[in-house]
């Protein structure tokens, strides 16, 4: 997925407007749009001054539980499908109108335990960082950065890199070589965090990531295994998959909100030798509190524990 030069010039005489973009300027208000980013109040910068609301599910009307996965090729007894009433229902104990998205692969048998909405679109915020992460990689970009990147969650090299390797192209071109086919690149230019994801499509990109060559594939899932519980804006980062399921992991972890509409999501894989890709997306409308979106998702995770 490397870039070529007249693609990345064309990007470089837009970068200011990307920058701007990236760190949630107000060009013409000569300052920030959203408040400082702290420990009890964290916003993602490339999400938040966009005020679109979180799409809306189509495939399964509010309230209803979503169809139990059929048994598939690869399956072993004692492997049963998970249910996936009782995850949708998990999040919605906690944030009754929180929209999900979800799927549990298994990589030793090949079988999908759990699948819901897996094509539903939601904002990305930082799971996009895994393709900047690639592309960076391709492009001899240092390991330092996109370690941290990963790790912490750094918005600002993002937002650097995103500028660098050529925007949206990340993103069009990471669909077209792993076949992501619910992957979308932003609207407004420069806002990274407003890429559009499903959960088959990050499925696809932790399979794409393992079957990256050794040097690349290291860095990445090295970098996802040593997340700390406070990413680099503060925020307690360990909702989900690390709290919830007690189990060996490498997360790469999603929030951000345009006003009181939220998105916080859970992904990465799970187990000795990396056996399970998990995903758990959750987009959240009229929700003032990161602390319920945050235990939503963590209690999704607790429903999927006994499973794995």
């Amino acid at each position: 997925m490397r870039e070529c030069g007249s693609r990345r010039v064309a990007v470089l005489i837009s970068g200011l407007a990307f920058a701007m973009a990236g760190c949630g300027l107000d060009s013409s208000q000569g300052g920030m749009m959203v408040p400082p980013l702290t420990t009890s109040t964290s916003w993602d910068p490339n999400l938040a001054p966009v005020p679109v609301p979180i799409p809306p599910s189509e495939s399964t009307p509010q309230g209803q539980a979503t169809p139990s996965p059929r048994k598939r090729p690869g399956d072993r007894p004692g492997d049963p499908a998970i249910d996936a009433a009782k995850v949708t229902s998990a999040v919605r104990s906690v944030a009754p109108r929180a929209t999900v998205g979800a799927i549990v692969l298994d990589r030793t048998t090949g079988a999908t335990r759990l699948s819901v909405n897996p094509d539903q679109q939601f904002y990305s915020a930082s799971l996009v960082k895994l393709l900047i992460a690639m592309e960076a990689l391709d492009d001899d970009v240092s390991t330092a950065q996109v370690t941290r990147m990963l790790s912490v969650s750094d918005d600002e090299i993002a937002s650097a890199l995103w500028v660098r390797l050529g925007g949206a192209s990340i993103v069009t071109d990471a669909a077209r070589t792993i076949g992501l086919t619910a992957t979308r690149p932003p609207d407004i230019a420069g806002r990274w965090g407003n890429t559009l994801v499903s959960a088959r499509d990050v499925v696809k990109v932790y399979q794409h990531v393992l079957a990256l060559p050794e040097r690349h594939r290291s860095v990445i899932v090295n970098a996802l295994a040593s997340a700390p519980r406070h990413a680099a804006d503060g925020f307690d980062q360990y909702f989900g998959i690390p709290d919830g399921l007690g189990k060996p992991f490498a997360v790469k972890q999603g929030w951000g909100n345009s006003g009181a509409d939220h998105v916080l999501h859970s992904t990465g894989l799970v187990g000795t030798d990396n056996r399970y890709v998990v995903v758990l997306l959750t987009g959240h409308r009229g929700l003032s509190s990161w602390s319920t979106a945050g235990r939503s998702v963590t209690t999704a995770a607790q429903a999927l524990a006994s499973f794995l």
